[in-house]
């Protein structure tokens, strides 16, 4: 417990869009119950402001869905989640217990490009040119399930997402075509000795042992 005598550590954590998980929330309560001492300071930035910050030490590490290959960086991959399709409460493929991509291509589709899927989008871009015209793409998963909960059509979104947001007017189907997957990466400046950071990523590899298990 951190006292007048104890040094207080800083740690400045960068997040990319779309980067929020149920392990990121279990790894942050790890952190701050292990370590109440390190003051934890978090910044929502984009991909490219979170790779030259992290280079450039503005900040001690950061997460998002890119694989970065940098040598200024040491990228690790951590946790990955399913794409999975948000549907209305009323659609007409509501009795099937799973989807295919191509079981949507009549239907208005809604995707948040935050979450970065390039399988997914190579598959969607494979759609027929009329079937492409119904691909909207939206600034929030926010807006997105607004859409979908209002019947407009289906989303493109993490399944650990939608099931957070069924309360709202939406249910879950996993897709069956794939898997398409978003991985979670923790970047850290490389070659920089930090120890807040060594044990902060030594925590995140916990989190995702335990998840796997």
């Amino acid at each position: 417990m951190h006292d007048a005598t104890t040094p207080v550590s800083h740690f400045k954590f960068a997040i990319a869009p779309g980067v929020s998980s149920p392990l990121l929330s279990k790894l942050l309560a790890l952190q701050r119950a292990e370590e109440p001492e390190v003051a934890m300071a978090f910044f929502e930035v984009t991909g490219g402001d979170l790779v030259t910050g992290v280079r450039e030490g503005r900040y001690d590490a950061g997460m998002s869905f890119e694989g970065l290959s940098d040598p200024f960086l040491s990228s690790r991959p951590l946790w990955s989640e399913n794409m999975a399709v948000a549907m209305p409460l009323r659609f007409p493929l509501l009795h099937q217990p799973t989807l295919t991509t191509a079981e949507l291509r009549d239907y208005s589709v809604f995707r948040w490009q935050a979450e970065a899927c390039p399988l997914l989008d190579q598959r969607l871009s494979s759609f027929p040119q009329e079937s492409q015209q119904n691909i909207q793409h939206m600034t929030s998963f926010e807006l997105l399930a607004l859409w979908v909960a209002a019947g407009y059509g289906v989303g493109l979104s993490a399944q650990s997402r939608i099931e957070q947001a069924q309360g709202a007017g939406i249910t879950m189907r996993p897709l069956s075509d794939g898997p398409y997957e978003i991985v979670t990466h923790l970047h850290r400046p490389q070659g920089v000795p930090n120890s807040v950071s060594d044990r902060f990523e030594r925590r995140a590899l916990q989190i995702v042992k335990a998840g796997t298990a």
